[in-house]
């Protein structure tokens, strides 16, 4: 998905009615024609419902429930990361204070919460890598 269609689903869902296109195509400051491309691919992942004028051409759209729900979820995961990112800020500057604390006293109890520091701040890293792997998969 691209970053377009994600600030479409975003407005859609914030504004939680049937839009037109022309005011998505304002807010985003995009030609109708772009606006009314990514509308297609966004109703061809059911992600949008949309309407045609008696032109044919698609004049309003709405979020589906699918729709919502895949937006819910992306917002989730994203407060997930940051959290998950500022523990990681958090380990990485106690990690940081250990091993100066190990670098100009080096005994055993130094090295030792150096070790441990570490090895809390490879855990978190790795917890980090799921969050990753269901965002990108989210978004194909």
């Amino acid at each position: 998905m691209n970053h377009l269609q994600k600030q479409i689903l975003s407005f859609l869902e914030e504004c939680n009615r049937e839009r037109c296109v022309s005011k998505i195509a304002e807010k985003y400051d995009k030609n109708l024609e772009v606006v009314r491309a990514e509308l297609v691919i966004l109703a061809n992942k059911k992600l949008i419902a949309i309407k045609k004028s008696t032109t044919g051409k698609i004049s309003r759209a709405t979020i589906s429930p699918k729709g919502k729900q895949c937006f819910r979820e992306a917002t989730a995961i994203k407060g997930s990361v940051q959290e998950q990112i500022n523990e990681l800020k958090q380990k990485l500057s106690a990690l940081e204070a250990s091993f100066i604390r190990a670098k100009e006293n080096p005994t055993g109890e130094n090295k030792q919460s150096l070790l441990d520091n570490a090895n809390t701040v490879q855990s978190v890293a790795y917890g980090l890598n799921s969050f990753f792997k269901v965002g990108l998969d989210i978004f194909k």
